[in-house]
């Protein structure tokens, strides 16, 4: 009995630690004429414990499709693979999230909810273009200003923004030129993650009611 209570004792630790591990994710995303870096990085106790690399991103003129390298590095696993996205294969993508948004009461109230633990601690996102004609480049710059101006809005209004976000846009004039520089680092507890996906099987229905969605309001 004795022993099964120490197990027991550490069993519950283990599980309380991991419920409030926080996750860090680092998103890095570089673009300059064809050249494209995507990389994410996932950090447990200021420890790498995954990396996602995608360093070549090409469009295939003849398919149509998408060619990714990837790069996955998990502890001392390492893989490397290409892949190709295609139209059907994003389309197949869409179908399926749009199968998750009518099967899961309330998913909008669950993800608003997990979204209130998410914290935003850094974001740099510097655009620079040109297309060859200053008045069409004076236009554009006021657009990409704008819609950076609101996704940032948005994302504040869901997430905790820990620091201002840095934003630049530089219109070049002279040039055609496309670069962009796009950086981010975002923290979670694994416990409010855990949580927001048993929401997820917990409200999984094929044809909610309204008694069931005014149920999910309640319990957020």
């Amino acid at each position: 009995m004795r022993w099964f209570l120490i197990i027991l004792l550490i069993l519950v630790l283990l599980l309380v630690l991991i419920m409030i591990t926080k996750l860090t994710i680092s998103i890095i995303y570089r673009h300059l004429k064809d050249d494209d870096l995507l990389e994410v990085a996932v950090r447990v106790w200021g420890m790498r414990v995954y990396t996602f690399s995608a360093p070549v991103i090409q469009l295939d003129d003849t398919s149509l499709s998408l060619i990714v390298r990837e790069e996955q590095e998990m502890g001392p696993k390492k893989s490397d693979k290409t892949q190709a996205f295609t139209i059907d294969t994003l389309l197949n993508d869409f179908r399926l999230l749009n199968d998750l948004v009518h099967h899961v009461v309330g998913l909008h109230q669950i993800m608003k909810r997990f979204l209130r633990h998410v914290s935003l601690k850094q974001l740099h996102w510097y655009t620079a273009f040109g297309v060859g004609e200053a008045a069409m480049t004076a236009q554009l710059s006021g657009v990409i200003w704008g819609l950076k101006g609101s996704m940032i809005g948005l994302l504040s209004h869901y997430v905790k923004v820990k620091q201002l976000p840095k934003l630049r846009v530089d219109p070049r004039f002279q040039e055609v030129i496309t670069q962009v520089s796009f950086s981010c680092m975002i923290s979670f507890r694994i416990g409010h993650a855990i949580v927001a996906v048993l929401m997820l099987l917990k409200h999984w229905k094929q044809r909610p009611t309204r008694s069931e969605k005014d149920a999910v309001q309640e319990t957020m």
